[in-house]
C-alpha cells in the first residue's frame, strides 16, 4: 500500500475506487473527477484498487481537495508474523474463515475476520505459505473442486486469497464516511472499515459488479475448464469459473451487508442489487449529473458534411466496438456516404484495438470508420454529428449519451444500464417521446437499422433529438445530483455518534500505518 500524500488530518471522505480513476479514462473515472470537484467544500482520501502489473500514471490532475491519494495493490500483502508451531490450529481456523468469506459472503463472518487478523498479526506467511496453510487449503481442494488439476486450483485460490489479506491488512485512512465506487474489493475494504471504525460506510454502483466480473468471466481464455459439466448449465459441477464468480458475488453480499446505504443511478440496476443479497431498504437511486450549461450552447454546424455518426467508448470488449464497426458495414448500404467517428482511448486493451482496426480493413471501412483516439474535448464533435451510437454489452448510466443528448444528438443504444430509461423516459416514452432508438446487444443489423431510420429521417432525428433535450435538462441537472450526494454525506454524518467522536488517535495511527509502509 502506498501512500503518495500523507493527509494531515482526517478525510472527510474516503472514497475506495477500483481499476480506473486516477489512471484510466473512461466513463467512471470522469465521474469521479468532476463529483469531487463539485463538492470542493468536502476534503477527499482516494484509494485506488490496482495490481501490480497495472500502469500507474496519472491521467487526472487530482483536485485540491483531494488531500491523499493511496494505492492498494491487491495481488501483494504483507508477510506478517511468523507462524509457530503451536499456531497450526489457529492458522487452518482463519483460512477455513477465508473460504468462508470467499464463498459464503456473510457481513458478520467478514467483521469477525478482520477482528481476527487486526489480534494475531498473521498474513502471508501464516496463512499462505505455512504447511497448517497447505493443509487446509487441501481440505478446500477435496470440498469444493476435486478433480480439478491441482496447481490450477492452487494458483487460484492462492490469488483470491492474497487479494482478501491485502484488503484485511492494509492501513484504513481516517475519515468521517467510507464510500464505495463498486462492491468487490473496495467494497470490501469499507466493510472492513465500517466494522473496525465504526464510520458510516456508502456504496455508489454504476454498473453492477458481479454482472461484468459475470460477462469478463465467460470470456477469459485463461481459465482452465473440465468436460465434467457436458453441456448441462445446470449442472454442479464447480469449475474454476464458478469459484472465481462465486468470490465476486460473495464480496458483494459482504459489502451490501455492511453498508449504511447502497446507491445506483436507475431502477432496474436495484433488481440486480437485490438479486445480490442487498436490503431493498438500504437502496436508493441518484441519477448521474451533468454541467446542462457545457452542452446547451453548443451550436449545429452549418458546414456541409456526410450523414455522421459518433460512438463515445474507450476500445474494449465491453463497449462491444466489434458489433459497431459491422454495423457500420451494414449501414453504408442505405447510407453510402456515411462518415463513423470512434472516439475514445485504445491504449487499455491494445490487442482488442489492433483487432478492431483489422476488422475495419478486413470490411473495406477505411474511407468510412475513423478512429479518433483520445480527444481534448469531446463537446467539440457534439455539434457536427447527426447521431450517437452505442453498442456496449454492460453499462449503468453513459455519460456519452447524457452529454450528446443535452447538445440535442439523438441516439441509437443497446438495451443496457439505464439506456432506455433515458431515450424513453423512467416510466416509457413520455409525452415528449423518445429520444431515439434502443436495440438488442450483439445485433449490428438491429444497430444499422436504427441508425439508417434517424439518418434518412431529418424530421424524426429532430423531434428525438429535441425529446432527449429536454429530458436530460429536466432530470440530470448535475447541481440537483451534487446536493442529493451532499445530503445522504450529511445524513450519514449526523446519524452516527462515532462520526462526531475526536478522530486524532485514529489519524495519527493511520499516517504511522502508512509511513511504516512505504519505507524503502
Amino acid at each position: 500500500m502506498t501512500s503518495h500524500t500523507l493527509a494531515p488530518a482526517p478525510a472527510d471522505i474516503c472514497l475506495l475506487v477500483e481499476g480506473g480513476y486516477p489512471y484510466l479514462l473512461g466513463g467512471v473515472s470522469s465521474w469521479i473527477d468532476s463529483f469531487i470537484r463539485n463538492l470542493p467544500h468536502r476534503h477527499f482520501h482516494v484509494v485506488a484498487f490496482t495490481i501490480s502489473a497495472q500502469p500507474r500514471t496519472r491521467k487526472f490532475d487530482l483536485p485540491d481537495n483531494v488531500i491523499a491519494l493511496t494505492d492498494l495493490v491487491i495481488d501483494d500483502c504483507p508477510p506478517g508474523s511468523l507462524p509457530i508451531f503451536t499456531s497450526g490450529a489457529k492458522i487452518e481456523a482463519l483460512v477455513a474463515d477465508l473460504r468462508v468469506i470467499l464463498t459464503d459472503g456473510a457481513g458478520p463472518a467478514w467483521a469477525a475476520f478482520a477482528h481476527a487478523i487486526r489480534s494475531s498479526g498473521l498474513a502471508q506467511r501464516a496463512l499462505l505459505d505455512s504447511r497448517a496453510a497447505w493443509v487446509a487449503f487441501q481440505r478446500i481442494y477435496d470440498d469444493v473442486i476435486p478433480g480439478a488439476p491441482l496447481v490450477d486450483v492452487f494458483w487460484t485460490w492462492r490469488f483470491l486469497a492474497r487479494s482478501v489479506l491485502a484488503i484485511a491488512t492494509a492501513p484504513i485512512p481516517p475519515a468521517r464516511t467510507y464510500h464505495a465506487i463498486s462492491t468487490g474489493y473496495p467494497g470490501l475494504f469499507g466493510a472492513r472499515a465500517k466494522a473496525l471504525t465504526g464510520r458510516p460506510f456508502l456504496i455508489t454502483e454504476h454498473g453492477i459488479y458481479t454482472n461484468e466480473r459475470r460477462i469478463e468471466l465467460s470470456v477469459a481464455d485463461w481459465i482452465y475448464e473440465s468436460t465434467a459439466a457436458g453441456y448441462d448449465v445446470s449442472s454442479d459441477v464447480v469449475e474454476l469459473r464458478k469459484l472465481w464468480l462465486s468470490a465476486f458475488n460473495a464480496m458483494a453480499r459482504i459489502s451490501y451487508d455492511c453498508a449504511d446505504l447502497i446507491t445506483t443511478q436507475f431502477r432496474v440496476n436495484q433488481d440486480y442489487q437485490m438479486q445480490d443479497g442487498a436490503p431493498r431498504a438500504k437502496l436508493r437511486a441518484i441519477p448521474n449529473g451533468i454541467e446542462l450549461a457545457q452542452f446547451s450552447t453548443i451550436a449545429r454546424s452549418r458546414e456541409p458534411r456526410r450523414p455522421t455518426v459518433l460512438l463515445v467508448g474507450r476500445l474494449v470488449p465491453i463497449k462491444d466496438i466489434r458489433t459497431f464497426i459491422q454495423a457500420m458495414g451494414l449501414l453504408r448500404r442505405a447510407v453510402p456516404d456515411l462518415d463513423a467517428m470512434i472516439v475514445g482511448p485504445d491504449d487499455e486493451d491494445p490487442a482488442y484495438a489492433a483487432e478492431c482496426r483489422h476488422l475495419v480493413q478486413q470490411l473495406g471501412l477505411q474511407d468510412t470508420v475513423r478512429f479518433l483516439g483520445r480527444v481534448a474535448d469531446v463537446r467539440a464533435y457534439f455539434g457536427c454529428v447527426d447521431v450517437l451510437a452505442l453498442t456496449s454489452i454492460s453499462e449503468a448510466q453513459p455519460l456519452a449519451v447524457l452529454e450528446a443528448g443535452a447538445a440535442g444528438v439523438p441516439a441509437v443504444t443497446t438495451d443496457v444500464g439505464s439506456c432506455r430509461e433515458i431515450l424513453e423516459g423512467p416510466d416509457g416514452t413520455g409525452p415528449d417521446g423518445a429520444g431515439g432508438i434502443v436495440v438488442g446487444a450483439c445485433d449490428p443489423q438491429a444497430t444499422a437499422d436504427a441508425l439508417a431510420r434517424l439518418l434518412l429521417d431529418p424530421a424524426l432525428r429532430a423531434r428525438m433529438g429535441r425529446a432527449l433535450r429536454e429530458r436530460i435538462h429536466t432530470l440530470f441537472d448535475q447541481r440537483r445530483v451534487i446536493a442529493m450526494y451532499d445530503d445522504v454525506y450529511e445524513s450519514l454524518s449526523h446519524g452516527s455518534p462515532e462520526v462526531r467522536a475526536d478522530l486524532a488517535t485514529m489519524a495519527a495511527g493511520s499516517a504511522a500505518e502508512i509511513r511504516d509502509d512505504t519505507k524503502p
